[in-house]
């Protein structure tokens, strides 16, 4: 089973974020603009880890309709071509902390406490480094989805196609509560961006 505990610890670090909006909205500042580029590059990485999953478990292996489009879509997964767009995702990470530290550190130190100005500056160090639980649950992803498309392509091959619905089936199951997990920190996401957005108009 796929480990998305680092990415459940970085929704759960979102939530301070969620959780001194109110104070950051009623001390607005032109870097809030700032900080829904911020919003969307996180949305982007979330989207990542959702579209690769959703290829994977929307598999449906029938004779009569052909396995041609399923074959590619599981030789693209097991050779982890997704690797490209976790390079993409490293980009946003470091985009993240530029961001931070040109534009939104100097907010948060005057609209929060030191200590909720810390918070913060944990949360974005979390997401910002090359080796950010992010990129290292993207990495896992790769992993995870290359060894699943391997055993499904191997279970295809072989004509056997019943047990192949079955292991894409059980996938589902397993990996649900992670992504209800993705789906509600992709909807917190956007969310803040809205109210940030509108926070960007009043300066």
């Amino acid at each position: 089973m796929i480990d998305f505990a680092m990415l459940y610890d970085v929704a759960a670090k979102l939530n301070i974020m969620k959780l001194l909006k109110d104070k950051l909205l009623r001390q607005p500042d032109p870097a809030a603009d700032k900080l829904v580029v911020v919003l969307a590059e996180l949305s982007k990485i979330y989207g990542v880890i959702d579209a690769e999953l959703v290829r994977y478990l929307s598999l449906y292996f029938d004779p009569q309709q052909g396995l041609q489009e399923e074959r590619i879509v599981l030789l693209t997964l097991e050779g982890g071509q997704i690797r490209s767009r976790v390079a993409e995702a490293s980009g946003h990470c470091h985009k993240i902390w530029n961001i931070y530290s040109r534009y939104l550190e100097r907010w948060f130190h005057d609209a929060l406490t030191p200590d909720e100005a810390e918070l913060m500056n944990e949360l974005f160090s979390s997401l910002s480094y090359a080796d950010s639980q992010m990129l290292s649950a993207l990495d896992e992803l790769t992993r995870w989805l290359s060894q699943e498309s391997t055993a499904t392509l191997s279970l295809v091959d072989a004509g056997k196609l019943d047990e192949a619905n079955a292991r894409v089936r059980s996938a589902r199951k397993e990996i649900m509560p992670a992504r209800q997990g993705i789906s509600g920190a992709m909807s917190d996401l956007m969310q803040l961006q809205a109210d940030f957005i509108v926070a960007s108009g009043t300066v």
